[in-house]
């Protein structure tokens, strides 16, 4: 089964609930609570799945594109938007090739989406943030801290963040301890903000930000 067809029947089944979170992420509900973006910031939630995230900072009065390869996730979150009386963009879309202007995002937002990315396509993954991120725009990353048989996560680690952000494209925070909460309960995770500091230089024809139909 490939890694889109996984996600897909993780949303059709139900699966998805062992991860499903009922509230948006307190991280960002302290970012948007401090002012630390500015009003009219553009989002980018990556691996937003049901759209808790997404609805909550675009209720804050952020522009937001929420992006996630299962068409299921985003039928999920395009209702929960509506109910909400709420606008998001929603996109279908991978990570390593995002469906994103070059240099049009101000703020990304991983929530257990990094710590399911194999060490060969992190690379790919480093890269495709960089080239959406506008000059000084910032990644804020969470997830588990370690590896787990049974849900085989490929751990946030300080080794791990410093390979795949190079210091000549982007600064790092410091890597904190985090819980990361499911409906479940929760798991021992790290958190960490990138900001970008290299310059993009386009060798390829801009990704046209158009979204695929989720209906």
């Amino acid at each position: 089964m490939s890694d889109s067809d996984y996600w897909e029947n993780a949303y059709e089944s139900g699966e998805y609930k062992h991860w499903e979170f009922s509230y948006p992420s307190p991280e960002l509900v302290a970012l948007a609570a401090a002012r630390m973006l500015r009003g009219n910031a553009s989002i980018l939630d990556v691996g937003c799945g049901g759209g808790t995230d997404a609805i909550f900072m675009a209720q804050n009065g952020f522009r937001v594109t929420g992006v996630d390869i299962s068409v299921a996730a985003l039928r999920i979150a395009e209702k929960r938007a509506e109910e909400a009386l709420t606008e998001v963009d929603w996109r279908r879309g991978n990570v390593l090739e995002l469906p994103i202007d070059d240099e049009s995002i101000d703020f990304v937002t991983d929530r257990g989406l990094f710590h399911v990315i194999e060490d060969y396509d992190r690379p790919r993954y480093a890269s495709e943030l960089f080239r959406v991120l506008k000059k000084s725009g910032r990644i804020l990353i969470r997830g588990a801290s370690r590896e787990s048989a049974q849900d085989r996560f490929n751990p946030i680690t300080e080794e791990a963040i410093d390979r795949h952000f190079s210091a000549s494209r982007f600064k790092r925070g410091p890597i904190l301890p985090i819980p990361l909460f499911s409906v479940e309960g929760f798991i021992d995770a790290r958190i960490v903000m990138l900001q970008k500091t290299g310059h993009f230089e386009t060798h390829r024809n801009s990704a046209v930000g158009k979204p695929n139909n989720v209906h």
